[in-house]
């Protein structure tokens, strides 16, 4: 437990650093690049995004879950990765006319031809930390995210600055990719890894095939409404979208970042060891409810003083659709948990059919409410989320064999925790005249309510997260003593 703790701050320090960097790029970039210009980067980033899930037939998760890691295993997934990745560079090189044509949208092209490559550049970057991430090296692996970060970061804020305008974004993917590949063979500097092998192809790609389908239908999930809606709507339109949606999921890419780096590793290591798979599922529901609601709340309450300062008055339109997009995602705190869990427990072949449900159905939502504008699709959400997450936990329940009572029982102190939490701020509005009326100064002082109130909760509750939080100090003194490398 003590090593995946120290995982686990190891990743959420990386994860952590790696988002305030975008976070502060985002705050920057904004106030140079209008919503137009930045709605192009938007949908040109979704078809890319696309095409890194296709990757994935080669990808990390293999390397990660495979029981009997062999050097031609570890040959074998990164010539694969290989191949993979430089054929749908130059299918994205070459689709890229068609795409804007498709969208009438001619900076895409441009865009694209950049980004590609960046992405030729992954082979030698993903594998590699999914190899740190086997071993619990988060150390390492924190060390290289954050440096791609803040590579992409200067180059994004650096170039938009120039007046590069959407393409300040395609550059900077570029410089990410190069300064991650760069570390990556600096610490893991076996190059024998890298040495053509087709040896072990069959049991990557029978693996990758479904990984592959699984992360493909995720990213179709996430970027497809973005494509859908640059058909009903212009670039600005998406580029709104993306911001609040972008916003509505900080608690899940930032506050819960280092949950998703460490619970495969830590769910494989308990399978492969025949721990309790089902009471830390439990936990972790609770552990991630605790965080996630609380901030929700508070972030749709300060959903106008955060727009207008984070990203300036022009962004105005992204508060309401942040309130709207808050309350969707309180039902999203399963999806962390979905892919490691099943992928764990060696049930890879069902994550397709279960994420393309999901993705089915949020498309279909959007579809059907696009037309009557983006406070349509995102009430949308609100209706089709919670089916998505009522889906997830019935699937890990068939696996873990939890009951209902069992998985409500592990909500009712968290949603304690985030009333409690939720009066301050709810005082403040009261105060100062509703959601559109609080101040940044008010805001601020709804964010240390809401923080006492949610320490109050845990300690009235006595909160699993309580005993995690008092073993702060000592872990970050015990990771410290052990240098970079924790693991």
């Amino acid at each position: 437990m003590a090593g995946v703790r120290r995982a686990f701050f190891w990743a959420t320090f990386g994860r952590y650093v790696a988002m305030a960097i975008n976070l502060t790029v985002t705050i920057l970039a904004v106030r140079v690049v209008p919503p137009a210009s930045f709605g192009v980067a938007v949908l040109s980033a979704a078809a890319y995004a696309i095409a890194e899930a296709v990757r994935e037939i080669g990808g990390g998760a293999y390397l990660i879950q495979e029981r009997e890691l062999t050097a031609d295993k570890i040959r074998s997934s990164i010539t694969v990765s290989l191949i993979v990745s430089l054929a749908l560079a130059a299918l994205l090189f070459l689709g890229a006319r068609v795409i804007a044509r498709f969208y009438g949208v001619p900076e895409i092209e441009h865009y694209l031809h950049v980004a590609v490559l960046g992405f030729a550049l992954g082979p030698f970057v993903f594998p590699a930390l999914a190899l740190m991430s086997r071993e619990l090296a988060f150390g390492y692996q924190a060390l290289t995210t954050i440096s791609m970060a803040l590579a992409g970061g200067i180059a994004t804020i650096g170039l938009a600055a120039g007046g590069f305008s959407y393409m300040a974004f395609a550059w900077a993917n570029v410089a990410a990719a190069l300064v991650g590949s760069v570390l990556c063979f600096l610490f893991r500097p076996d190059l024998s890894i890298y040495r053509w092998s087709l040896r072990e192809w069959r049991g990557v790609v029978r693996f990758g095939l479904f990984d592959s389908a699984t992360a493909l239908l995720a990213a179709l999930g996430e970027h497809a409404p973005y494509l859908l809606l640059g058909r009903f709507l212009n670039t600005a339109g998406v580029g709104i979208a993306q911001r609040a949606l972008l916003l509505s999921t900080f608690p899940e890419r930032v506050i819960l970042a280092g949950v998703g780096a460490v619970a495969l590793p830590a769910f494989a290591r308990r399978v492969r060891e025949g721990g309790d798979t089902r009471a830390a599922y439990l936990r972790a529901i609770e552990m991630i409810t605790a965080v996630q609601w609380p901030c929700l709340m508070l972030l749709a309450t300060l959903a106008t003083p955060l727009v207008l300062f984070l990203l300036s008055p022009r962004w105005a339109e992204v508060a309401p659709l942040l309130r709207i997009l808050c309350l969707a995602m309180a039902f999203s705190f399963p999806w962390a948990l979905q892919y490691p869990v099943l992928v764990a427990l060696g049930a890879v072949r069902l994550l397709p059919w279960l994420v393309a449900a999901q993705a089915l159905v949020n498309l279909l939502a959007v579809g059907l409410t696009a037309p009557y504008g983006l406070h349509a699709v995102a009430w949308g959400l609100v209706v089709t989320l919670p089916l998505n997450a009522l889906a997830a936990v019935t699937i890990a329940r068939a696996y873990l064999k939890f009951s209902w009572l069992e998985f409500l029982h592990a909500l009712i102190k968290s949603a304690f925790v985030t009333a409690l939490a939720g009066l301050g701020p709810a005082a403040m509005l009261l105060l100062q005249g509703g959601l559109d009326g609080i101040s940044l100064t008010g805001g601020l002082i709804a964010t240390i309510l809401a923080g006492l109130g949610w320490l109050l909760g845990l300690y009235v509750t006595r909160h699993p997260l309580r005993d995690e939080a008092l073993r702060i100090p000592s872990l970050v003194q015990r990771a410290l003593s052990k240098g970079q490398q924790p693991a």
